[in-house]
């Protein structure tokens, strides 16, 4: 059925998904490359719910092309799969997969529409990818995660994570059989390939690669968010961004860490300056020793307060300046 071509690979610290459109002769064969595990990564912060609005109304459209095989309802279809290809390159699979679908159909109108076009396997889409989502965020967490304080191998938590299964139904995620192949890269070199039959195959893939690395993660001390650390495991912010002008949190957390930083000891170094003046004050006798420990004991609270976030700068120079 397949006209298309769609597959990825990993080399060289990234990953490449190809694909291209075989019905026309003049359509260029497309490459896009990420981070290693950025796909993935993505794919598990999605935000799939408010999409499931879109996943009914082509679940409703697919109704109506069984009943009248009009071309409106495949379009509407394909628009909507249009709209998610831009949102993940997973999509992109999905609807590269069902422009074949309909082709197929279009050229063999006789055969089992209900099979080559299941309503049932887009409708159900949401909540699949958020079954495997939680699957993968629990596997982030209970094997992968470099500070979640255990000393164990990987492989040890791994299996733990997987035994988990048997007393909760569905916490673990469930490795499954996925057709790879092993061809030459556009760069000349030969790597495992993926020509995927479904979303899943697409998660089964980067998770194996992730636990045969045995690949660490962490999450971003600015997003929040998991990430692959790199070879220096001190690397505390992640490189997907975070704003319309392609800012990442690497780059924004670095500068929000160094200005926190800046505060921090400004904040300090005004505490230090006051403290000094009034313990000189006791020498000249404008402040009784009693009076000055207190102010003191005062100040500190107050200074605390400053370094995390109770009170503003400005607020702690007042404070300080009036009492």
């Amino acid at each position: 059925m397949a006209d298309y071509l769609f597959y990825t690979y990993f080399e060289e610290g990234r990953e490449y998904f190809v694909y291209k459109d075989l019905t026309f002769e003049r359509s260029h064969k497309k490459e896009k490359d990420f981070p290693f595990l950025e796909s993935l990564l993505r794919f598990t912060y999605l935000d799939i719910w408010p999409m499931e609005d879109l996943f009914k109304q082509m679940d409703k459209a697919l109704l109506n092309f069984y009943r009248e095989h009009n071309f409106d309802s495949q379009a509407a279809v394909m628009g909507i799969l249009e709209a998610l290809a831009k949102k993940h390159i997973y999509f992109e699979f999905l609807r590269l997969d069902w422009q074949a679908r309909f082709r197929y159909m279009d050229h063999h109108p006789d055969e089992d529409v209900y099979k080559h076009l299941p309503h049932k396997q887009l409708r159900h889409i949401p909540s699949d990818l958020d079954t495997l989502q939680k699957q993968v965020m629990r596997l982030f967490e209970d094997v992968l995660d470099i500070d979640d304080g255990k000393k164990k191998p990987v492989r040890e938590k791994l299996q733990a994570y997987l035994d988990k299964e048997k007393k909760e139904p569905l916490y673990a995620y469930q490795f499954r059989p996925i057709s790879t192949t092993y061809e030459r890269t556009n760069n000349g070199s030969f790597a495992e390939m993926l020509h995927p039959t479904s979303l899943s195959d697409l998660v089964e893939f980067s998770i194996r690669e992730c636990v045969k690395r045995e690949q660490r993660m962490r999450i971003c001390s600015y997003c929040g968010k998991y990430f692959a650390i790199p070879r220096r495991n001190t690397a505390e912010f992640c490189n997907l961004t975070v704003d319309e002008n392609g800012h990442t949190c690497r780059e924004v957390g670095a500068v929000k860490r160094w200005a926190e930083k800046k505060n921090s000891d400004e904040l300090f170094k005004e505490y230090r300056r006051e403290y000094k003046k009034r313990f000189n004050w006791i020498k000249a006798g404008r402040i009784s020793p009693g009076a000055f420990y207190a102010w003191s004991a005062t100040a500190k609270g107050k200074r605390d307060e400053c370094a995390t976030g109770k009170m503003s700068f400005e607020e702690f120079k007042k404070w300080m300046a009036e009492s």
